[in-house]
Parts: C-alpha cells; structure tokens; sequence
C-alpha cells in the first residue's frame, strides 16, 4: 500500500494546501487534505499502548498508511452538526484533548516526516525562542524589547531613537464602516506612546530600526534555501515589505546568501527543531544581514509569482512526496506556480471556494473588530 501525504490545513482557500495537492497530483501521488484529525477525508485515528510493545497507532496515523504530514494551518474542529447543542461543549472538549494528544506524541510514530513537528511548530512560533536561538546560532539581530510597562517602552524609543513596533501576529479586522485594516510592523515616535492605559493594555514587540537597503525572504524547505530580495521604490516608510506589497511598490529578484549566513540559518531550523520556514532578514548598507524572525507556516507561493526563477511549490512537493529533508528536486518535475495558476483545475477550485470565503460577511481567520 502506498503511503499518502497528509496536509493539514483548516481554511478551504487554502491555496497553497491546494497548489501542493496539484503538484503531488500531478506526479502519480495521491495526498490527503484535512481541515483536522476530525475530518471525515481521514480513517478515523486510534492509538494502543501497552507495557511491552508501547504506542501502536492505526487509521489515518497509521505507518503504512501515511508518509509526510504537513502541519500547516490544522485548527481544533468546532463543528459537529450530528452533536447536540447541550452537548457540543463536552464534545470539542474531548476533541481538543485527543488532538493535542496525539501532536504530543507525534515523534513516536514511526515512519511520519513532520513539516513541521507540533511541539518545534508551537515553540517555534515564539518571538523571544527564535531570537535566543538566533543569538545561539551567531545570528546578528536589533535590540529588541518586548513589553506592556509604559515607562520601559518609552526609554526604549528614546535610547534607540528610531524604532519599529510590530505585533507578535498580523491582526486583520474590520470597521463599523467596512474598511479593513492589518497590523503590519512600522514605525513609532514618542507621541505615539502617551496613554498609559493603551500601552498597559496590549504588550508589543519594539525593535531598534535597521538602516536597511533591502529585504531577503529565504524560504527554507528541507536543505534547500530559495531567496528573495525585496526592495522598496525608494520608499523612506518602506519598513514592512508586506504592507508595501499591496500598492505594488516591492521590486524582487533573486538574492544569493553568503555560505556563512546559510550555514548560520540552518543551525537555526536545527535547533528550533524544524525543516520548513521563511526567514526575514534586513540588509544594510554595508551588506550585513540582521535577522528580523522566522515563519514555521509561512507564505512561498508570492515569492514565486513574482520570482519564478525560484522553483518553490516544487521543492515543497518533493520534500513530502519523498518524506526527507535531502529530497531530489527534479524527482517532482512539472510543477510551477504559474502552471497552475494557469490550469483548469485551479480555476474549478477556486470558482468553488471563492463564494465562500465571506461567511455570513466574514472572512475566515480575519477578525471583525
């Protein structure tokens, strides 16, 4: 029987879940996508545990029946139509605790190539990990400062004059009014920093500004790097290249890293414990790279619109076709983002997703606020 990859991802539009299901598709392998362990797309998931063969697990977690398990967007399930309303509590209760279970014995099964780890995942997504980490890895980043105490914050700002807050996530909601807003990284000045109360009420992460000429997103998918510089037109507010994305103002190319800085990023996915991120580098007049954070379930599919020469879905299709981290990337052949952009099946999908990406007006995974 022949292993299938499984990828984990909650959100129907989904699209790089689908452009991956495509490639692997395309390639004689049949992947599975589930919104969760719930899914009814999965056999359902057991595990048996005695004192003399330890953890056995059948159905979907099975040895032989799944080979790589892409952890991207996996969500605990909320919606049980067959369940009672009064009993719905007990119900997603008992669910979350069996999925965390199982994430929490996940090195244990045999034969399953994580993308990533649970446990690497959720400790990899921790602002303050990632710069312990870097430091460890030789890994040069600002000063940084992460906090909700008004008297510290406002020091901050004045011993580092320029300085860039951003939140420990992108928050996307919605006005009264109908107008969307995000929180991307920018930058702040002392009148920005006046109500106590506000500064009090939510911590952020305050970082010393780095006098940058560009961007490098490097994407690292097993022992391949894809990188990407990203510049500004001449933009002096060009602080976050994702919120200048939106009027079109990024210039991309293709970046080459110095062997040093890869030698120094890969120590980083090793000791952080995973084998798929998107790393954010500033880089200064002088060429240094400084190291803003890393994305264990980042975004790579705009990296390769905008820069095809990077062959990103494939790589990414390889690495769970083959279920390690030294894939052979021409093993996956006839896979590209504009391929399949260009495809029928994407057009199909996507005509029967679209609509439903507004629920009842809201998006999924967009706060309303």
């Amino acid at each position: 029987m022949k292993r299938s990859p499984l990828i984990l991802s909650v959100y129907a539009h989904d699209i790089h879940a689908h452009a991956v299901c495509w490639g692997l598709r395309r390639n004689g392998v049949a992947p599975v996508w589930a919104r969760s362990l719930a899914d009814d797309a999965l056999a359902p998931i057991s595990f048996e545990c005695d004192d003399r063969n330890g953890l056995v697990a059948t159905g979907a977690f099975a040895p032989e029946s799944v080979g790589s398990i892409w952890f991207r967007r996996p969500r605990i399930p909320e919606e049980f139509p067959n369940t009672r309303e009064s009993d719905l509590p007990f119900v997603r209760n008992e669910w979350k605790r069996f999925i965390h279970n199982a994430y929490a014995v996940a090195d244990a099964l045999p034969g399953a190539f994580w993308v990533n780890r649970p446990s690497a995942a959720v400790e990899a997504e921790n602002k303050l990990t990632q710069l312990l980490v870097a430091q460890r890895c030789g890994l040069t980043f600002p000063r940084t400062l992460v906090s909700s105490d008004p008297a510290r914050i406002r020091r901050f700002v004045a011993d580092n004059k320029q300085v860039v807050y951003k939140p420990f996530q992108t928050h996307t909601w919605q006005d009264a009014d109908g107008r969307m807003y995000s929180t991307y990284a920018r930058t702040i000045d002392a009148s920005m920093l006046e109500d106590d109360d506000s500064l009090r009420q939510c911590p952020g992460i305050y970082q010393a500004l780095v006098r940058k000429t560009h961007d490098v997103r490097v994407t690292v998918i097993g022992d391949h790097f894809f990188a990407a510089r990203l510049q500004g037109d001449d933009d002096p507010t060009f602080v976050d290249w994702r919120s200048s994305s939106i009027g079109n103002r990024v210039r991309s190319g293709v970046a080459t890293l110095p062997t040093a800085l890869e030698t120094k990023i890969s120590a980083l996915m090793r000791e952080l414990g995973i084998v798929f991120g998107c790393v954010d580098l500033a880089i200064d007049a002088d060429g240094d790279a400084h190291f803003l954070e890393i994305n264990q379930s980042g975004q790579f599919l705009f990296l390769e619109d905008s820069v095809p020469e990077l062959p990103i879905l494939q790589a990414m299709c390889a690495m769970l076709a083959q279920g390690r981290t030294d894939y052979a990337l021409d093993a996956i052949t006839d896979v590209s983002y504009a391929d399949y952009l260009a495809g029928e099946e994407h057009r199909q999908w996507w005509d029967s997703v679209s609509g439903g990406i507004r629920e009842g007006g809201r998006i999924p995974g967009v706060s309303l606020e």
